[in-house]
């Protein structure tokens, strides 16, 4: 625990790791011994519900999703909270259970509670839309490689996780490799959280936040950064290299194309199209689709030329949804399934967005083939 004077208030700072046995004994120790006048810990609203009724699961509407084209959000909330719940079941614990003990002792002292982090859809939000493509190509790889690694953790390891010099270290190492991830994954966060703090009342405050936030959040105290800015989500940019440009430019070669050689256009045309539903189809039918998405995914895919990495997945996700809708199973056991390649395919959930994912790729690699035969096409006559 850290414990500093800031502006008349003392604030307890309680370094926790989510998967933790020993921080949940610290979160009730200090708060019993401190009684302060509010706790402040590290979750939203939305997340503070969630976890307070876990029990009480509700099925997440994932049409609702697919029409929203939250998917990515969605999925990078899956992996990171897949991720800590197989460590929480190596250590008999489940992940989120020292922010229940902080909010059940804070009831028990009397004092105050506050969630004072950002909304996580906010937070993915501004990380997904402020990378390019190819670094949202990167991101997603990193992100699905880490949902199958088998490395077993164990309690000390957690433990060790706090010492601030490996988190320095590895904080540092994320700055390095992924800045614009760091930046508003960490470090934003960081400056929310401290603006809270700072407009929390009371003189006694105990703050209960993951370790890797404690430094930085004790740093931006003495700055000053605005709320408004920090929950602001980028407008959706218009024109993206992957989405637009290259189908565009083939579009435009095409129709030179078409005025130097009719028949030649009309064939590199239909090719495109062809190649582009067939292997979005083949694709649904190795995951396993119903028959009616597979079929939607075929004669959708011509529509989806123009956008290939949204359009294709957006109308098989959704068919598939309609067609094979989730259990309360499929989403009580989401968490888990996730971690195994093999109930991707059985997982009423995980095969929707598989389904998406997939005949997006493959749609976007039709149209990557045909656009080569087309530029070996226009310069050859």
């Amino acid at each position: 625990m850290k414990t500093l004077n800031y502006n008349n208030k003392t604030l307890h700072f309680i370094s926790t790791a989510h998967v933790s046995k020993q921080s949940i004994d610290e979160v009730k120790s200090v708060i019993e011994e401190v009684h302060p006048d509010a706790v402040c810990i590290e979750l939203d609203d939305n997340r503070a519900y969630a976890l307070q009724n876990r029990d009480k699961q509700e099925d997440v509407d994932i049409k609702a999703i697919i029409k929203s084209k939250k998917v990515g959000s969605f999925v990078a909330n899956l992996i990171l909270s897949s991720y800590q719940k197989r460590i929480a079941s190596e250590l008999d614990t489940n992940p989120g259970d020292e922010m229940l003990q902080a909010i059940e002792s804070a009831k028990d002292v009397g004092a105050s509670v506050y969630y004072i982090d950002r909304d996580i859809q906010v937070t993915f939000q501004r990380i997904w839309r402020n990378l390019s493509f190819w670094k949202k190509i990167n991101l997603a790889a990193t992100l699905l490689a880490g949902l199958f690694t088998k490395e077993e953790v164990d309690g000390e390891e957690i433990e060790n996780l706090k010492n601030s010099d490996l988190l320095y270290e590895a904080i540092k190492e994320m700055d390095e490799s992924l800045p614009d991830v760091s930046l508003r994954l960490l470090h934003e966060r960081n400056y929310y959280m401290s603006e809270k703090i700072k407009n929390t009342p009371g003189d006694t405050i105990v703050i209960v936040i993951g370790a890797a936030h404690t430094d930085g959040i004790i740093e931006a105290l003495d700055e000053s950064y605005s709320l408004y800015e920090l929950q602001t989500v980028p407008e959706k940019k218009k024109f993206t290299i992957g989405g637009w440009i290259i189908p565009g430019t083939i579009i435009a070669l095409l129709i030179a194309l078409s005025l130097k050689n009719p028949n030649v256009g009309l064939q590199q045309f239909l090719v495109w199209m062809g190649l582009s539903s067939s292997l979005s189809a083949f694709g649904a039918l190795l995951i396993g689709a119903h028959p009616f998405t597979i079929l939607a995914t075929f004669l959708s895919a011509p529509i989806g030329v123009l956008s290939p990495f949204l359009a294709v997945g957006f109308f098989a996700g959704l068919m598939e949804a309609y067609q094979r809708p989730p259990s309360y199973k499929d989403f009580d056991t989401l968490a888990h399934d996730a971690t195994s390649p093999k109930m991707w395919f059985k997982n009423k959930v995980l095969r929707i967005v598989l389904v998406l994912l997939v005949t997006n790729l493959l749609s976007s690699l039709g149209t990557f083939i045909a656009g080569g035969s087309i530029i070996k096409n226009f310069f050859r006559f």
